[in-house]
Formats: structure tokens, sequence, C-alpha cells
């Protein structure tokens, strides 16, 4: 089944459209993994109606960038 990565603070235009749910979760956990090396805040969260986390990202100056997460 495809799923696609999404930007919940604009998932119409930043969205990364994936084969598979692994490879959505591969790629997502890559680019969570990205962020961190390059300094960025992470906070994930579990929210109870959803079927994945959702991982919040804060640049240096802790300013939100976005929020990822999986959608089918």
């Amino acid at each position: 089944m495809a799923a696609k990565i999404v930007n919940l603070a604009d998932p119409d235009e930043a969205e990364t459209l994936c084969a598979t749910v692994e490879d959505a979760e591969k790629a997502l956990a890559a680019m969570v993994e990205r962020f961190k090396l390059q300094g960025y805040r992470i906070a994930e969260q579990h929210l109870a109606d959803a079927d994945y986390p959702q991982y919040a990202i804060y640049d240096h100056a802790d300013a939100w960038i976005g929020t990822y997460t999986i959608i089918l």
C-alpha cells in the first residue's frame, strides 16, 4: 500500500510519496535523523487517534519548521 510523508504545516505542498508503508517509515526515520545531525530539535508525539507518530522539527532558534508524519 502506498503511503505519504507529509508536513502537517502544509500537507498539500510538502509531501513525499512512497511505494509502501515500510518505505515511508524508513524514509521518515532517515529524514528525522538528518535533522538531528544538523542540530535541530525533534519532538516526537504519539496521538491516540493517529496510526503513526508525528515529529515536530524546531530549528536552532527553537522556531517550529513543521511536523512530519505518515498518512495512507
